[in-house]
Parts: C-alpha cells; sequence; structure tokens
C-alpha cells in the first residue's frame, strides 16, 4: 500500500510540475507542409523496399498539440532491417536501445526549414563500444538503409549532429530480480499505470531475428511515451525527438540468463546533442529513474 501512494504521489507531483512549466503557443498549420511532405516522401520510400519495415511514424508536434502542449513539428519514422538488427545486438545485446532505425524530421528554428537528421554508424561505435573491423558490413547495411529511407530528398535537407561520440554512462541498467517474462509484464504494467501515457509499438528482437535464422537471447524493446510532458520538454528541443521521445525501454537478457531493463538518460541525450536540460526535461528523467527502479526491486 505504502509503495502505490508513493507511485501515486510521485505522478500527480510529476503532472503539477508540468503543467507549471507553461506552454508554447500552437503551431500555424502552415508549418508542417514541408516536414509532412519530406515525412511522405521516406514514408513512400519504405514501402517500396523489400528488406526494411515500418514500425512506427510517430508526429510529436500534433501528439503534443492534442495533449496541451504545442512544440515545433517534429515527426520520428521509426523502421527496421531485422537481419542487420540482429547481427548488432550479437556484437552487443545493449545496441539494441537504439533500434529499430529512426529518421527525425524536424523545424530548424522557429519557422525555418524543414530538416533530417538521424544517428551516424560511428554513433553507434562509440556509444556501444563496437570493433569496427568486425562490424564493417553492418556498417554498409546501416548506411544503405538511411540512404533508401531518405532517396529523393534535397541534398541540403539531411543534416546532422555536431558530435557523433557518447559514452555508455548515458544507459541506465538495471538488473532485475525477476525473470525475463515476469520483469517483462512488470515494466508494462507500471507503463500502463501512468494515465498520460501512450504505447507506440512494441518489438521483439529474438523472434524477428529468429525469422532470420539468427538466435539472440531475449530482447523486447517497449516504444511508449507521455505526449503532454515530452512536448514541453521538445519545445526548444525538437531534435531530442529522434532519441529522447519516445522512450525505448529495453528488456534483455544476457548469456547467463541473468535480466536487465535499460533505457536511455534523457539529460546525457541533451548532452549529446548540445540542447538545453529543461526542467520538464529533468522531470521527465527523474520519474523514469524512479519510478522503473521502484518496478524492479525485491518485494
Amino acid at each position: 500500500m505504502n509503495d502505490r501512494l508513493s507511485f501515486q504521489t510521485t505522478v500527480c507531483l510529476v503532472a503539477f510540475l508540468l503543467t507549471a512549466c507553461g506552454s508554447a503557443d500552437p503551431v500555424d498549420p502552415q508549418r508542417y507542409v514541408d516536414s509532412d511532405a519530406i515525412a511522405q516522401t521516406m514514408i513512400d520510400n519504405l514501402s517500396r523496399s523489400n528488406t526494411l519495415r515500418k514500425v512506427a511514424d510517430i508526429d510529436h508536434s500534433r501528439l503534443g498539440h492534442e495533449a496541451g502542449s504545442p512544440m515545433p513539428p517534429a515527426r520520428v519514422l521509426i523502421f527496421s532491417d531485422a537481419r542487420m538488427e540482429a547481427r548488432l545486438i550479437q556484437s552487443n545485446p545493449l545496441v539494441a536501445l537504439d533500434l529499430p532505425l529512426r529518421v527525425l524530421t524536424f523545424e530548424q528554428g522557429a519557422g525555418g526549414p524543414a530538416r533530417v537528421i538521424y544517428n551516424s554508424f560511428d554513433y553507434l561505435v562509440s556509444r556501444y563500444q563496437l570493433d569496427p573491423g568486425q562490424t564493417s558490413t553492418l556498417r554498409k547495411a546501416y548506411e544503405n538503409g538511411f540512404a533508401k529511407v531518405t532517396q529523393g530528398l534535397p541534398e541540403e535537407a539531411i543534416t546532422s549532429f555536431s558530435r557523433d561520440e557518447m559514452q555508455p554512462d548515458g544507459i541506465v541498467t538495471i538488473e532485475s530480480p525477476y525473470g525475463f517474462s515476469e520483469t517483462l509484464m512488470r515494466v508494462s504494467t507500471a507503463i500502463e499505470a501512468q494515465n498520460d501515457t501512450m504505447y507506440f509499438g512494441r518489438v521483439d528482437f529474438q523472434a524477428d531475428a529468429a525469422k532470420q535464422g539468427i538466435d539472440i537471447p531475449p530482447s523486447h524493446m517497449i516504444l511508449f511515451g507521455a505526449p503532454g510532458p515530452g512536448g514541453k520538454a521538445m519545445a526548444d528541443a525538437p531534435t531530442l525527438g529522434l532519441d529522447g521521445f519516445c522512450q525505448k525501454f529495453l528488456v534483455w537478457q544476457d548469456g547467463d540468463g541473468r535480466t536487465f531493463l535499460s533505457f536511455n538518460d534523457l539529460l546525457a541525450l541533451a548532452e549529446r546533442q548540445e540542447t538545453n536540460k529543461t526542467i520538464a526535461l529533468r522531470i521527465i528523467n527523474f520519474r523514469l529513474n524512479k519510478t522503473f527502479m521502484d518496478v524492479l526491486s525485491e518485494d
């Protein structure tokens, strides 16, 4: 009972503080025209691919507006190359936290041009300490995937982050005292208990890998988010819609059968992207850490 009260109190406090953060002005519909056109081009490209499949199309800006948190145009397209992803996970199970693949269309500056951004393969090499020599084939598949999705876009529309380096300490990993299935159930139940949260998809990497004839330990990604708080956190930093939002929770098992929950530290992502660590972002980061550390503590 005390744990339940603590959880409810935390959620209420977070909701109050995020409401107090204020909101931006509604977005003029004209500002969506260019970014929508770019997003549609990429969706059409995906539909013509034999190796790539769309997982989710999340319009952060419009969802934020519906939740009372207007933000600039920002829309993330999540897609999968199951064979490449399975091989990457074999190299390091935690790399699944940056999978499936993602590309963000966003407005660069208030009223500015629409741009496209995604993480380079060098970012994965840096963050997950991958061996460049052993992943050269995967690099080619990774880069070809993004080339296919962005085919037909003007060269000037594609931008990049100023640096690819990121240390592994931007990942929060909690060892679970429970088995894989129970851990997944507990995490899912905790997400469903939050009344401002919605699911955007789930990815069973192990099942997808098995269809490719590749064996990996259990690895399950949950994509979810709260558009209201998220819109406030992205109001001045729409590129966080690539890595930080929606939230990505990875439940995975190592070779010894131990089960873990891993997710991104949002402040570390903001630092890497050189965006402000706003109050809204700090509150969401606290909420994630508090809620799921409690969920996976031993009864």
